[in-house]
C-alpha cells in the first residue's frame, strides 16, 4: 500500500518517445498519457471498429483541405490523447496537432470521458468533442470550448441528426450506430 507521502514521476511526452525508441513501448501499445501518467488504452471491439470506420467514410473527402485522422496522437496539456477520429487544419509534418476542429471518441460508456478528456479537450481549443456512446446509442456533443470546459453539451438520441463544424453532411445518428441488438 502507498503511503500519503508517496511521490510519483510524471512522464513528459518526449519521455514516452524515448521509451518508445528503446522498446519499452511497442508500436501494437495503445497508450495515452494524461498528466504525465500512462494509460493503457482498450483494443477496439467490432461494433467499436464499425463505428469508427462510418464515421471515416462520412467525413474523409467532405473536409476540404482539412485533414481526417483516426486513432492518432493529440498533443493536450499534460501528456496526448488518440482519439477514434479527429478532424484538424494540416500542422507541420514533424509534429503531431494541439488542436483540432473536431474530437469523436467512441465509448461503451461516457463515464470515463467526460470526467477527464472533456476539460482537457476544451482547453485544447477542440471547437467540438462528441462521444458516441455505443451502449446508451447517443451522442454527447461538447461545444463552444473555454479554459474552463465546454460551455454547450447536448445529448443527441438516434431519431437525430447532428450538424457537423467542418463542413461535412449532417451525421444520422441511427446510421452511425447501425442496427440494435
Amino acid at each position: 500500500m502507498l503511503s500519503a507521502e508517496a511521490q510519483f514521476h510524471r512522464l513528459s511526452v518526449e519521455d514516452v518517445h524515448r521509451m518508445a525508441e528503446a522498446g519499452v513501448l511497442r508500436e501494437e501499445d495503445r497508450v495515452e498519457l494524461i498528466d504525465g501518467v500512462l494509460i493503457d488504452v482498450n483494443r477496439p471491439g467490432a461494433s467499436h471498429s464499425s463505428a469508427v470506420a462510418w464515421l471515416t467514410r462520412h467525413f474523409a473527402g467532405a473536409v476540404g483541405e482539412r485533414e481526417v485522422r483516426v486513432q492518432d496522437v493529440l498533443l493536450v496539456e499534460g501528456g496526448f490523447f488518440l482519439p477514434d477520429l479527429m478532424v484538424i487544419d494540416p500542422p507541420p509534418r514533424d509534429r503531431h496537432p494541439s488542436t483540432a476542429a473536431l474530437v469523436v471518441e467512441v465509448a461503451a460508456t461516457t463515464q470515463r470521458h467526460d470526467a477527464w478528456k472533456a476539460p482537457r479537450y476544451a482547453a485544447a481549443a477542440v471547437g467540438e468533442y462528441w462521444i458516441v456512446d455505443l451502449v446508451a446509442r447517443a451522442v454527447a456533443v461538447h461545444r463552444d470550448p473555454r479554459a474552463s470546459g465546454y460551455q454547450d453539451v447536448t445529448r443527441h438520441g438516434e431519431g437525430e441528426r447532428i450538424p457537423t463544424p467542418v463542413g461535412a453532411p449532417e451525421v444520422e445518428i441511427a446510421a452511425l450506430l447501425g442496427p440494435s441488438g
